[in-house]
């Protein structure tokens, strides 16, 4: 759904794989220039077979504001979800609280066409803590919302989460708030095209945490070196782990192509095609 324009708030479901369903939409706002109109930026989705199981699935950087929204992130902020866990972009740490869940509507998912016309009751708090009350709402639905293991005061909620560009570190705050919260269980986290999100005591607090990671960069790419690291000034450092792939191997060579999402894609999976302005 990345190709969706991201005015268009509520989209339709596209290329979610068979098995899997559409939970919610995810909308958010940037700060540059003080643009504050919301913006479709990803996607919740769940297994239809277990729907405890999810992804959470976060675009990133497209158009001018959102480089912008990359470049200007240089002020660094206690990350207000867990400030002891060390500094962050106030770029970034903004955005994040202007993060939107958009439940769809559960009468509406057996008619996709459907789905923008019956909004559902608006969930708040911080992107943490709507997540947890959409997990909360579903469950309830099923009837199994105080079904869990002994000892557990919820369900087992096994979560994905992965992203692109400015979504990456939006995605490294959400994992970091779920760190102090524990209301879901994330195994992986993928991100592709991150820049830094925080400093080195970020670094080592998200380091330290017990999931896999995995920050997929192309060592071309300009954004990933975004904010400007400067000894002694800003400490930004990238989290783990890096796997770095050079793609002037197999796509053009200029700065949109080297960010591109389709970039990324096909060195992961080569069936994957290149957007077509950088084959």
């Amino acid at each position: 759904m990345y190709n969706v324009k991201n005015d268009d708030l509520r989209p339709a479901p596209k290329n979610i794989p068979s098995g899997w369903e559409l939970s919610a939409w995810i909308n958010m706002s940037d700060f540059f220039l003080k643009t504050t109109d919301p913006k479709f930026y990803g996607i919740v989705v769940h297994e239809i077979a277990n729907p405890d199981n999810r992804i959470i699935a976060i675009r990133g950087t497209e158009g001018v504001v959102e480089w912008l929204d990359d470049a200007a992130s240089i002020v660094m902020v206690p990350f207000r979800q867990l400030p002891s866990a060390g500094r962050v972009a106030f770029g970034f740490d903004n955005i994040y609280s202007t993060m939107k869940v958009v439940p769809v509507p559960r009468a509406a998912l057996a008619a996709a066409s459907a789905l923008a016309a019956v909004p559902e009751t608006e969930l708040t708090g911080s992107f943490g803590d709507q997540l947890e009350q959409l997990a909360l709402r579903r469950e309830t639905e099923r009837g199994v919302a105080h079904e869990h293991a002994a000892g557990r005061t919820r369900r087992e909620r096994p979560t994905v989460v992965t992203a692109h560009s400015l979504g990456s570190s939006l995605a490294t705050l959400f994992v970091v708030e779920n760190s102090l919260k524990q209301k879901f269980d994330i195994p992986l986290t993928s991100t592709l095209a991150s820049p830094k999100t925080g400093n080195l005591e970020f670094k080592h607090y998200f380091d330290a945490l017990p999931i896999t990671s995995w920050r997929i960069v192309n060592t071309r790419d300009v954004v990933p070196k975004l904010p400007p690291t400067i000894p002694f000034i800003l400490d930004y450092e990238h989290v783990a782990q890096a796997y770095p792939f050079d793609s002037a191997l197999f796509a053009k060579k200029n700065l949109g192509c080297y960010h591109s999402i389709c970039t990324y894609l096909h060195w992961l999976d080569n069936t994957l095609p290149l957007a077509s302005d950088c084959v």
